[in-house]
């Protein structure tokens, strides 16, 4: 079983069945954690309000979740007709879709120990970046590919106007001699923003800051987050605005298109 994290009314009918709870209880808890947690209070305690909805998942699962929905967004090139989701050594070293348009304006990557990045053959020093040292892997290894767990107001992340103009690491490639503008015009011109939005194993997944948990704590924790969901739609719904759970796959695992509900286009803003 999988909570659809589509929409408010999806959630709640998955917590029905999950937690055999009706929508009016679910009301009554929300309002119970708020009349203790936060009215009259200054600010609201997270760890508090996590450790609430903890006891309630407790007292009331009836049922196991062993798959998660997970929404990636990305610009893809027109001729990439692939819906796999790979690590960003995969994209930027191997046969690519993204690797060949790179190449054609002479960049290329290779990975020993981490990624190097080419022009023309010769390799680049980015010591004076700290964020391409950060994803290139010099300073910690983490390539994996991700997404959130929460489709609503998913527009209004940074990340999406950030997705919306391909990939990220684009915009720290200015100090170098590279036609970054050229590259940057090319690819929104001959590419088309998407929204994919996969149920897979949640065993194939870790959530971000929480890297540690094993797979019952994973379990508790996406039940978690959605109690915590409910509960900022009903009395804070600018924090959901800007806030959603990040998960990624384990072990720069392939996100397979097997897992595929669906790919929808999006507007660019």
């Amino acid at each position: 079983m999988y909570i659809d994290t589509k929409s408010e009314e999806t959630i709640r009918k998955s917590l029905n069945v999950l937690l055999n709870v009706s929508n009016n209880e679910i009301d009554g808890l929300l309002e119970n954690c708020y009349k203790k947690l936060q009215m009259n209070h200054q600010f609201l305690d997270m760890d508090n309000l996590y450790e609430y909805f903890a006891l309630f998942v407790k007292e009331h699962l009836c049922n196991n979740v062993d798959e998660v929905m997970l929404i990636h967004l990305s610009r893809r090139l027109n001729n990439d007709t692939n819906n796999d989701g790979y690590n960003l050594i995969d994209v930027l070293t191997k046969d690519s879709s993204l690797s060949h348009f790179l190449k054609s304006y002479g960049l290329t990557f290779q990975y020993d120990q981490y990624i190097k990045m080419y022009i023309k053959d010769r390799e680049i020093d980015i010591s004076d970046s700290l964020y391409l040292k950060d994803r290139f892997g010099y300073r910690f290894q983490d390539y994996s590919i991700g997404g959130y767990a929460f489709m609503d107001h998913i527009e209004d992340s940074d990340y999406y106007n950030i997705a919306c103009g391909g990939p990220e690491f684009f915009g720290y490639l200015y100090p170098y001699d590279i036609d970054i503008d050229a590259i940057i015009d090319d690819f929104i011109a001959n590419s088309t923003f998407y929204q994919f939005k996969y149920v897979l194993p949640l065993k194939d997944i870790e959530f971000e800051s929480y890297e540690e948990l094993d797979e019952d704590e994973k379990m508790y924790h996406i039940i978690i987050r959605t109690l915590q969901r409910l509960y900022f739609d009903k009395y804070d719904p600018l924090f959901n605005k800007q806030d959603n759970t990040i998960m990624k796959m384990k072990g720069d695992r392939v996100l397979s298109s097997q897992y595929l509900i669906n790919k929808i286009e999006l507007n660019n803003k």
